[in-house]
């Protein structure tokens, strides 16, 4: 099963402890004459429920991720009160993130450390677990290159602030190389 860019992602949400959130209860809207309400956080990855006057039993919607609204096609009524229950991350959207690896695995590349292909979702050929991480510490120190710790559960980075984003990437490259495993810091 090839490796995801999804996969990634949810390694560098752990990194930037960019952790899932619940909206509930949900954004309140009154319904006067459009059945598409836009919600109000903008990194939504799923609609949890929907509720109509306090109700949610059959009642008919649509999600669209894309442009973070919700379309009922239930009947409504004018002054009938919807609220949207949903899920989302604080910071980043999976596009935000994916972009961010797709630089990442450019970084790998041009720190002579292996050339990888993205190709839809996948990344050809397949990173070891070792490498899935070392994509997520890049693409982390990419996204916050002034956070001076990262942490996965059986690995730890520690890096200077003073030390510019491009010398914090071939280092973590290079300690990676060596250290395979556990704590290390980039001095």
């Amino acid at each position: 099963m090839p490796i995801t860019i999804s996969s990634i992602t949810t390694l560098v949400r752990y990194l930037l402890g960019d952790n899932l959130k619940t909206q509930i209860p949900g954004d309140i809207f009154t319904y006067e004459n459009s059945k598409i309400f836009t919600i109000s956080e903008s990194n939504a990855s799923a609609v949890t429920d929907v509720l109509v006057n306090d109700a949610s039993s059959a009642v008919a919607y649509t999600y669209s991720s894309s442009r973070q609204t919700v379309t009922i096609s239930s009947a409504l009524t004018i002054g009938d009160t919807i609220e949207v229950q949903y899920s989302y991350y604080p910071n980043y959207s999976d596009t935000e993130i994916q972009d961010y690896i797709h630089a990442a695995v450019i970084h790998l590349s041009t720190n002579n450390f292996y050339d990888y292909t993205i190709s839809d979702d996948s990344i050809f050929p397949d990173p070891s677990v070792n490498e899935q991480r070392l994509i997520a510490i890049v693409t982390s120190l990419l996204m916050e290159p002034d956070n001076k710790t990262y942490r996965l559960p059986d690995l730890t980075i520690n890096v200077p602030r003073d030390l510019p984003l491009h010398d914090k990437i071939r280092k973590a490259i290079l300690i990676n190389k060596i250290n395979t495993h556990g704590t290390f810091d980039i001095l």
